[in-house]
């Protein structure tokens, strides 16, 4: 029996020492690093990136300017330290508790020690069930970080664009301009009537309306990126490196819809909400219980200190925890569906992510090969006959008039490109590093 006691002692020591050790834990930071090793672009402009200086924000410094400063996702991160809380509460053992009573005639000590021994037989599903829970917030803030980084693309590429695209509108300014400069001069020589003067007028004010629009847009979007960052700094500038725009290189995306659909974080963190379900509908089976051992003095004639032993728990009379039961159920079942839909929604994503940056890459390639060295041509073969004799200068400016608008849609493209880019990379992301 000594033997046996000592052994069991034993035991119960080494379980306690076991539950004092504190778990392992993410700190915020450190998703934030995962965020930033998981994604090839990033890994890949580290080194690259030369655009960066006193006056200039490249697209890579935004991103991590985003990843920091970004008020609304630092308070999404702020939910990694409640559900880090979570796991520490889970794996602290209850406290004893004591009961002592006044001394009686022939009992100076009455006391009695009372311990939860749910506190050992419990504490491993419900450390389990937290560490599940704490992970599953671990992969749904990495979710959030790649939307971030695709967000914060978009809004830089839009500033970067919409700066661009003012640009292109002072050039066709201009261009109307002169075209309605000489309208009214062959007006005046009676070649045309004053009806074609009007429009040529019009098709400038309507010009000039357009640039003002774009200088309001380059300032609003530049303004919704500056914010998005979290930071205010008037005395930097935006550039795009052409080496920021998709090459439209030929995807696998069976190949990357693969490893999406069993690494990406947002399909994780739904499997660890299942997994965490489980452990609470296991542990919905066993906590109304509630045992506890007490080592009883209260009871006796004697004059010392004689524990006898004793043991407390819940008699399940009335009920057998089948609320909290049912309850859990319901929410297993619920994170299998949802895990299911997430996995659906992640499927349409990248379908559609896919096919938005096929289309974008299609109509880019033929705006180059096709449209736009077509116009360039049409535009050489006007000024050849306006040397010749044979057209007026006017049918010259209007064969640039249509260049211009097809580099008005380039521009305009390059950003559908850029975003439909982002969105299918935000779509195939995955947890290279783990939380």
């Amino acid at each position: 029996m000594p033997n046996q006691f000592k052994q069991a002692a034993s035991m119960s020591i080494a379980l306690l020492l076991a539950a004092c050790q504190t778990p392992q834990t993410i700190r915020p930071a450190q998703v934030v690093d995962s965020i930033v090793a998981a994604d090839s672009t990033l890994q890949a402009n580290r080194n690259n990136d030369q655009t960066s200086n006193a006056t200039t924000l490249s697209e890579y410094d935004a991103v991590l300017l985003a990843l920091k400063q970004n008020p609304a996702f630092k308070s999404q991160l702020s939910d990694l330290e409640l559900s880090n809380a979570d796991v520490q509460q889970a794996n602290q053992i209850a406290n004893p508790s004591l009961f002592y009573a006044f001394s009686a005639a022939n009992k100076p000590y009455r006391y009695a020690i009372e311990f939860p021994i749910e506190a050992l037989l419990l504490r491993p599903m419900r450390l389990k069930q937290a560490q599940a829970q704490a992970q599953a917030t671990q992969y749904q803030l990495m979710q959030s970080g790649f939307t971030l980084i695709r967000d914060t693309r978009v809004a830089y590429a839009q500033a970067v664009i919409a700066a661009e695209k003012r640009e292109r509108l002072k050039q066709g300014l201009q261009l109307n301009q002169t075209i309605a400069s000489l309208t009214n001069t062959r007006e005046q020589l009676g070649d045309i009537s004053a009806q074609e003067t009007l429009l040529a007028q019009n098709e400038a004010l309507l010009a000039a309306r357009d640039l003002q629009l774009a200088d309001m847009d380059a300032q609003l979007a530049q303004t919704q990126l500056m914010h998005m960052l979290g930071w205010m700094d008037g005395h930097k500038t935006l550039s795009l490196s052409e080496q920021l725009i998709p090459a439209c290189s030929a995807v696998d995306i069976a190949q990357l819809k693969s490893v999406a659909l069993s690494s990406r974080p947002d399909i994780l963190a739904a499997e660890a909400t299942m997994a965490a379900a489980k452990e609470k509908h296991t542990l919905s089976k066993f906590n109304w219980l509630g045992p506890s051992v007490i080592a009883d003095a209260t009871s006796g004639q004697s004059n010392g200190h004689v524990l006898a032993p004793a043991i407390r728990m819940n008699l399940p009379l009335f009920n057998q925890n089948q609320g909290q039961i049912q309850r859990a159920d319901a929410e297993l079942t619920k994170a299998q569906q949802d895990a299911e839909a997430v996995k659906l929604k992640a499927s349409l994503e990248i379908n559609t992510a896919h096919l938005k940056y096929q289309r974008d890459c299609q109509e880019w390639q033929q705006l180059h090969t096709q449209l736009q060295p077509n116009a360039r041509q049409t535009i050489q073969y006007a000024e050849s006959a306006y040397r010749d004799g044979e057209i007026a200068y006017l049918n010259v400016l209007e064969s640039s008039k249509r260049f211009i608008s097809l580099q008005l849609r380039e521009t305009q493209l390059k950003a559908d490109l850029i975003s439909n880019w982002s969105d299918l990379m935000r779509s195939t992301s995955h947890a290279t590093t783990r939380p």
